[in-house]
């Protein structure tokens, strides 16, 4: 039932848009589509042209078609002289102009094929200006860096513009470009080239980009084109990506290079990964059973104005929620539904299976799968993101996630695109150590290096790193080594720390933030808290060295913002540590 289910999403999301969309308010915002957050109009709510036709055509109800028509004319009137469209004033970035494009060519193609010439007609003016500046930009040297997804998308899109104007000129560009794009698929079948946060030391990655847009555009190219070296590559990088798609139809995006924009369905200002494995669905019957759980997921974080929130528990953080993610999973569901192919039998996805641990070289991190649990432990590298081998996704099959990774701090590195914080910041959600060593704050999230390695039982894994500083011109040795010893059982997991401290600190913890729910209950239990949600406990317990339970943190949350979670954070403290060996043991159990 996945195409049933996105329509009805398609329906949902375009309803919200039209409440949103100005009538007679502001001249110049006629047509636009406000954001109720940002108190803006994004630059790409063009993408809402696609999904508005489709709705005029499947439905036959003209509110869709007006609303398609006066987003039409705002984006005619907001396309700059060289063909372009600001991503949000005041900013200057047009590269998104890739993506206004898109829509437009699908919806060129969708209502000639549907016996609407003239609707269009009114498109051509508008993709061949765009067409212009996107060779510009993406061929020729006007935008010589940025993200993979931008070159990758522009090799579609050109593809698109060559056969709806003609142009030949088009399609050797697109091609230079898909094939180029193909050398950007790693020994493990990631896409790299994360260009402007780079990590260190591995490849630049971004699991929900290259999901939700570069993927989808590989696919689309070989629709158009019917390139076998293009759909080979594709259907490798899926196989590869549809790994990162947990039981019930999140995304581990938990330590991509862009993972402070994760929502637990993909990332907030992409489209959808339904895309992209509707497009191939006929290939592997995993494809359409991943997007299908996925689009559900998407579903269980809309809000009650029907707009798509920043994950799970978005509406205990947030009064309102931003329109971007609303139209661009609009316009990605409405596109699996033209171009997605028939629906073969039902299937399990990767994750479905019982596969004790399993490793992912180019992106240093493994998931683990038992009968009732999955997780995630990284040493991935990037930028402000989970790592130095923490777990960034804990997930049980009746609770969902339990331990989630955030941003180490949160920054408004994207400002249209991300909210103020709410509240006072209490720090990140990712479980981690920290230290003092004269005044000057060490941590696990700041091992970029960190190794990780499989027991033979393949069971267990083994985490060894370095307390490191934030970053700085020069890099103080804490001369504090640590290593994380992970046991995962059906109901159970194991967290084994051990310290090798060879200088005086000032404090040493262990940090343990645990994902609460609206109806979640929590108490005191020895060392550590008992948490009960639905008739569901979890216990969490520490035992070992001189830790102290944290008492000040007992009863507290804290909040994150990608993905919106709240979470109770558990901590453990040492003060005034000597120098010596030191063991503690966190243990988390589910009945």
């Amino acid at each position: 039932m996945p195409y049933l289910h996105m329509k009805q999403r398609v329906k949902q999301l375009c309803d919200t848009l039209i409440t949103y969309q100005v009538d007679h308010l502001v001249e110049s915002w006629e047509g636009g589509i406000i954001c109720p957050s940002c108190k803006r109009i994004h630059g790409r709510c063009g993408d809402a042209i696609f999904p508005m036709y489709y709705m005029a055509v499947e439905t036959g109800e003209e509110r869709y078609r007006h609303s398609a028509q006066k987003l039409v004319q705002f984006m005619k009137r907001n396309q700059l002289f060289d063909g372009s469209w600001l991503n949000d004033e005041p900013s200057t970035w047009k590269g998104t102009t890739v993506f206004q494009t898109l829509s437009l060519c699908h919806a060129y193609d969708y209502l000639n094929d549907n016996d609407e010439a003239d609707e269009a007609a009114a498109l051509l003016d508008m993709i061949e200006k765009a067409a212009k500046w996107i060779t510009w930009a993406f061929c020729e040297g006007g935008i010589a860096q940025t993200n993979v997804n931008y070159f990758i998308t522009t090799g579609a899109v050109l593809q698109w513009c060559s056969q709806i104007l003609n142009n030949a000129d088009y399609a050797r560009e697109a091609k230079k470009l898909m094939y180029w794009s193909l050398e950007q698929i790693n020994k493990d079948g990631f896409i790299i080239g994360e260009a402007k946060y780079t990590n260190r030391p591995h490849d630049n990655i971004d699991i929900g980009y290259n999901f939700d847009m570069s993927i989808g555009a590989m696919a689309e190219y070989y629709l158009l084109t019917g390139d076998t070296q293009v759909k080979e590559a594709t259907l490798r990088v899926l196989r590869a990506h549809i790994q990162m798609i947990y039981p019930d139809g999140s995304m581990d995006n938990s330590f991509g290079s862009r993972g402070y924009k994760w929502t637990l369905y993909g990332s907030k200002t992409a489209h959808g990964c339904q895309m992209a494995l509707m497009m191939l669905c006929d290939e592997d019957p995993a494809f359409a059973e991943a997007a299908d759980r996925n689009a559900h997921y998407v579903a269980s974080c809309m809000n009650k104005d029907g707009m798509v929130g920043y994950g799970p528990h978005h509406e205990a953080i947030f009064d309102k929620s931003c329109i971007h993610t609303t139209f661009n999973r609009a316009d990605a569901f409405a596109v699996a539904l033209v171009y997605g192919k028939p629906i073969p039998e039902s299937s399990l996805i990767p994750s479905d299976h019982i596969f004790g641990l399993k490793q992912f070289p180019s992106l240093n991190t493994y998931h683990a799968r038992t009968e009732s649990l999955m997780a995630t432990v990284t040493g991935f590298g990037a930028n402000n993101a989970p790592t130095g081998g923490s777990i960034s996704y804990l997930w049980h099959n009746t609770l969902g996630p339990l331990q989630i990774g955030s941003a180490t701090t949160y920054e408004r590195s994207e400002v249209f695109n991300m909210p103020e914080y709410p509240g006072t910041y209490r720090g990140t959600t990712t479980p981690r150590i920290e230290a003092v060593i004269q005044g000057t704050n060490y941590g696990s999230l700041y091992e970029y290096e960190a190794a990780i390695a499989a027991d033979e039982d393949r069971t267990s894994l083994h985490v060894y790193g370095r307390l490191k500083p934030l970053q700085q011109p020069i890099q103080i040795d804490s001369r504090a080594a640590y290593s994380i010893h992970y046991r995962f059982y059906d109901q159970k997991v194991e967290k084994t720390y051990r310290f090798d401290v060879q200088f005086p600190m000032d404090r040493l913890s262990i940090i343990e933030p645990f994902v609460i729910q609206s109806d979640t209950s929590t108490a005191r239990d020895n060392s550590g808290i008992v948490m009960e949600t639905s008739g569901t406990t979890v216990t969490v317990k520490g035992e070992g060295s001189p830790f102290i339970f944290n008492t000040e943190q007992e009863g507290a949350t804290i909040a994150a913002v990608f993905p919106a979670v709240m979470c109770t954070p558990v901590q453990w403290t040492m003060e005034n540590v000597l120098p010596g060996n030191y063991e503690f043991t966190v243990s988390i159990s589910v009945q």
